[in-house]
């Protein structure tokens, strides 16, 4: 994210609205990406290409966020893989349909939405998502990325997919041939990063894993933090402090080559791991949302906070009602709004086993 002051001086019209959006004038490199409106800034952005710029000043004071920037989309609850680590709901179904998810996705588009990042379950395995991307590429401006398994992604797929997606976030697992979805993104010009989730079984591995992937065209690799009541997942804080310590040695080794990147449940466990804005406050529940395949609404798919909803209209008045419960804390073990990551639940539990 490149921040930049808003240009000095420059008077751009009459006193605005936080709807005025276009009458604020910014460097002009960047005046033909997408404007949002955050709390006394502006963010713009390129949903081709993912950049993004943050710009500040007194044109931009009067700024208040109003719709969320990214919707991450749980579309299915189906998925060809039966993970130990998974927090989706098994028994849950699917209430959406393309016409239904365009639907939304319009309105929120309109709104002011930026992303849709797709997930589940595993998008793939949901019927007519291809046809669904090309719409939304047709009928939006909104940047369409995905997180998947791969393992469902062919030649043909890829070929329908590429074109219109910003970014596939492809899912590391145990016994799943990556290889094999590297190779076919790559085919496909596809932009692509590897999503890992680091548990205590993983660590020893973890430098080895990510330079094999490196040298197979990886260039973007994101660790994941676990979130949930299973205390084998959870690293114990001196766990943490020497992960910290490791990746902040793997990220100057990998500089050039690759970004290593760290989701933001780590919080400040990892204390010695670069950061490129030091510790940014979680924004679950107002600049991202998590849609469920119920057609439910949520700050994040770990949240235990969850509301029905019927249309974007009703979606957007329920977050501004529901802002504190969506500013809350999770009750899964580690979430970083909660005090001491909310893992003394853990111990609570086993307590009383």
């Amino acid at each position: 994210m490149l921040v930049a002051p808003s240009p000095k001086g420059l008077k751009c019209g009459p006193a605005m609205t936080s709807l005025d959006l276009d009458a604020i004038c910014v460097p002009a490199p960047l005046a033909g990406l997408r404007r949002y409106a955050l709390d006394g800034a502006l963010l713009l952005f390129d949903p081709r290409t993912g950049l993004t710029a943050v710009c500040d000043g007194e044109e931009t004071a009067h700024l208040r966020l109003r719709v969320p920037r990214v919707v991450q989309f749980g579309i299915t609850n189906a998925c060809n893989l039966a993970c130990s680590f998974c927090s989706r709901d098994e028994r849950a179904g699917s209430e959406w349909t393309v016409e239904s998810a365009l639907a939304l996705l319009r309105a929120l588009d309109a709104a002011g939405t930026l992303e849709v990042a797709f997930g589940g379950g595993e998008p793939l395995a949901f019927a007519g998502f291809a046809r669904l991307v090309e719409r939304l590429a047709a009928e939006t401006r909104l940047a369409v990325s995905l997180t998947t398994n791969g393992t469902l992604l062919d030649d043909a797929l890829a070929a329908r997919l590429a074109p219109h997606l910003g970014q596939v976030r492809v899912s590391a697992h145990d016994g799943v041939d990556l290889a094999r979805t590297v190779d076919t993104l790559q085919r496909h010009h596809a932009r692509f990063g590897v999503n890992y989730l680091l548990t205590p079984e993983r660590l020893a591995s973890l430098e080895a894993r990510v330079l094999e992937w490196v040298a197979r065209g990886v260039r973007d690799v994101l660790l994941l933090a676990y979130n949930g009541r299973d205390r084998a997942l959870h690293l114990s804080p001196d766990d943490a402090q020497r992960l910290g310590e490791r990746v902040a040695v793997l990220a100057r080794a990998l500089e050039g080559r690759a970004t290593l990147k760290l989701d933001i449940c780590w919080g400040e466990r990892l204390e010695a791991a670069p950061r490129l804005f030091g510790q940014t406050p979680c924004a679950a529940g107002r600049e991202f949302i998590s849609v469920s395949s119920e057609r439910r609404v949520s700050p994040c798919s770990f949240h235990q906070h969850s509301q029905p909803f019927v249309d974007a209209a009703d979606l957007l008045s329920l977050l501004a009602r529901e802002r504190e419960s969506f500013a809350a804390p999770s009750r899964e073990p580690g979430c970083a709004r909660a005090v001491g990551y909310g893992l003394s639940t853990l111990d609570t539990t086993l307590s009383l086993l």
